[in-house]
């Protein structure tokens, strides 16, 4: 409740002078009326029947358009036109249909009241005077018993009066380390939108704070006419620091109540905290095992000053298959689909197995083949790992060699900081027979590998603000005579800034060393190529690479760039422009290599799924066999 310290005599009633479009419209037909209206008194004599009567005819016309655009009207004084659209979307008696009975119209026009109060308080607006005018009768005064013929028209005006400030502001008891908002401050633009913002910033301090019970035990909020000035005074109970009680399950989930409990890992004993109920849902959610889950504390806490915390799940469809398509004009076609099995053992496991096809239709190699298969169990150990086994055969067709091999392996990934990093250790035997320029040789290594990933973008597919950084190091060791021994560094990193509301600049950075082994001993998969959608767009597939005498392999160091200039010109379409380099190197350090760079256009239509992506891209040195490269896939380049 707000009282109000008023000046004697104000109005209750509040007005508008804000004249819209409509109302300019019907001047200017009341104009070309009266110019008709004369000239058909002045010559009336002497008009001819046929054209004395069409006067008529769009006299009435006209005068009939009018009183249509005069049927409800709007006016908003001062004017301020942001808040008059907020009030015009919240007038249910302006947008009640012309066929509908005048009851309906006095009831939206009666509570209009209220809405439209409630708006101008939110902009700050606590001494407005509004009037609601139904056939020049006001709302507030017409008996909803009467019966009557006519509500039309609809005037409404609100005379909004000076903006108030607020006076004195407190909130109290406060947490430790409160931080209210700077706009509920002595001197600011008084809102309720503020007012309510700090009262939120109190109760979330005093959760995170354990008093998961904190409320609003009163207000005081005084609205001093003459000054237009708003006193607020809270008063906050933050009731009792509570610790997490038990976790209650669903009994009918296909995921088993012991794992449920186990994935969650709700710290039951511990100090309550919201974070952790967020850490609950996010961890059951990203099992995939779940179409929704909603996680919710309960409403009283146990006498032992222990709360509970209720899990409700709505299980997802056991089975699910997908698939995509890459185009490339150099590396051809690619598709690749999958099936997925989930809660495949009861305990919210999933099953997946993959396969892809690459370079159909291209001229850089032939086909590539891959087909894989992989099982990830969430909560492994603790809740925030997943362990999973895989196992993959692949048939390689590339510009500079061909392989054939066969990989399985473990890894176990382990989420920190809210799944924000990821980081992963794992292992696999590797088996390859490949065929280049050092002829045809056969692999086998043990391979080691670690990789964390930092991903702070806003949107994975349509970044427009954030950070993306992933490093890996695979150290291998050689199981036959002609393997050899060394560590396979990659890294990426990648960053997003918006120029205004429309327009985004994107950059990325890529590299990759091979240390240790000796180029002839290291896999041809293992090595560095440069050129294609992946690396410099508008450079052939892979164009980039070390020439020997026998032929050509890839680099043990490669550095790549790209710069993007995006601009969005309307809410489903956007251009881009960008500039993409390549270095690879014979040495695992960047020396003695080679660069190549690439320029293009491209479009971006924006979808539900993420933007489609139609790039164009032109060379820029290098020895690249095409004049140009198309490239056409879902989500940004990077």
């Amino acid at each position: 409740m707000i009282r109000c310290i008023s000046l004697a005599g104000r109005s209750n009633r509040l007005g508008c002078l804000r004249c819209d479009m409509r109302f300019y419209l019907v001047l200017e037909q009341y104009h070309i009326m009266e110019t008709l209206i004369q000239m058909t008194q002045v010559h009336h004599n002497r008009l001819r029947p046929k054209a004395s009567w069409f006067s008529v005819c769009l006299i009435c016309f006209l005068l009939f358009s009018s009183l249509q655009a005069f049927g409800q009207t709007l006016i908003v004084s001062p004017q301020n036109d942001e808040l008059s659209e907020r009030l015009e979307a919240e007038a249910l008696s302006l947008s009640v249909e012309d066929d509908e009975p005048p009851s309906d119209v006095i009831a939206a026009a009666r509570g209009d009241y209220a809405r439209l109060l409630a708006v101008t308080y939110e902009a700050g607006f606590f001494g407005a005077e509004i009037s609601i005018r139904l056939a020049g009768h006001e709302a507030a005064e017409i008996d909803v018993f009467d019966t009557i013929r006519s509500v039309r028209p609809v005037d409404i005006r609100i005379n909004l009066g000076a903006p108030f400030r607020f006076g004195r502001t407190e909130v109290s008891p406060l947490a430790p380390q409160t931080n209210l908002p700077e706009k509920f401050a002595p001197g600011a633009i008084a809102s309720t939108e503020a007012i309510r913002s700090a009262g939120a910033s109190a109760l979330e301090a005093w959760r995170e704070a354990s008093h998961a019970k904190a409320r609003v035990s009163s207000q005081d909020i005084v609205a001093r006419h003459r000054q237009n000035r708003l006193d607020v005074q809270l008063r906050i109970d933050p009731g009792p620091a509570l610790r997490f009680g038990a976790l209650n399950v669903p009994d009918d989930s296909s995921v088993r109540a012991k794992r449920l409990r186990a994935i969650s890992d709700l710290p039951s004993g511990a100090p309550y905290h919201p974070a952790d109920l967020e850490r609950v849902r996010r961890r059951l959610f990203e099992t995939g095992a779940f179409d929704s889950v909603v996680v919710r504390e309960r409403d009283t806490p146990n006498e032992d000053g222990t709360l509970d915390v209720d899990v409700e799940v709505t299980d997802a469809d056991p089975r699910r298959v997908g698939f995509g398509i890459k185009i490339e004009q150099q590396a051809g076609f690619s598709f690749e689909a999958f099936w997925l099995k989930r809660n495949t053992f009861g305990g919210a496991e999933r099953l997946r197995f993959d396969a892809d096809i690459d370079g159909v239709g291209d001229d850089t190699g032939g086909i590539d083949v891959h087909v894989g298969a992989s099982l990830s169990i969430p909560g492994f150990r603790r809740a925030d790992d997943t362990l999973t086994l895989f196992a993959n055969l692949e048939r390689l067709d590339e510009v500079a060699f061909e392989s054939d091999l066969v990989e399985f392996g473990v890894r176990r990934d382990r989420k920190l900081q809210d799944g924000a990093l990821v980081v992963g250790l794992g292992g696999l035997f590797r088996f390859a027979e490949t065929k280049d320029s050092f002829g045809t040789r056969r692999f086998q290594h043990l391979v080691l590998t670690w990789d964390a990933v930092l991903d702070r973008r806003d949107d994975k597919l349509d970044s427009i603000s954030g950070r993306y950084f992933e490093v890996s190091a695979e150290p291998f060791v050689g199981l036959a005579d002609d393997s050899g021994t060394g560590i396979r560094l990659t890294g990426d990193a990648r960053a997003y800034r918006a120029l205004g509301s429309q327009t985004v600049l994107a950059g990325r950075v890529q590299l990759g060393s091979v240390v240790g082994s000796a180029r002839d001993e290291t896999p041809p998969e293992f090595l560095f190529f440069s050129g294609g959608g992946g690396t410099v767009r508008g450079q052939s597939f892979q164009s980039l690479s070390i020439e020997t005498p026998t032929g050509l392999i890839g680099g043990r160091g490669f550095l790549g760039a790209s710069l993007e200039l995006r601009q969005k010109i309307s809410d489903t379409l956007g251009v881009v422009g960008f500039f993409d380099v390549g270095y690879i190197s014979d040495e695992s350090f960047f020396a003695d290599g080679e660069s190549h760079a690439g320029v293009g256009i491209g479009v971006r239509y924006f979808t539900s799924l993420g933007p489609i992506r139609a790039d164009i891209g032109f060379p820029l040195g290098g020895d690249s066999e095409d004049s140009f490269g198309l490239f056409v896939g879902i989500g940004q380049a990077f």
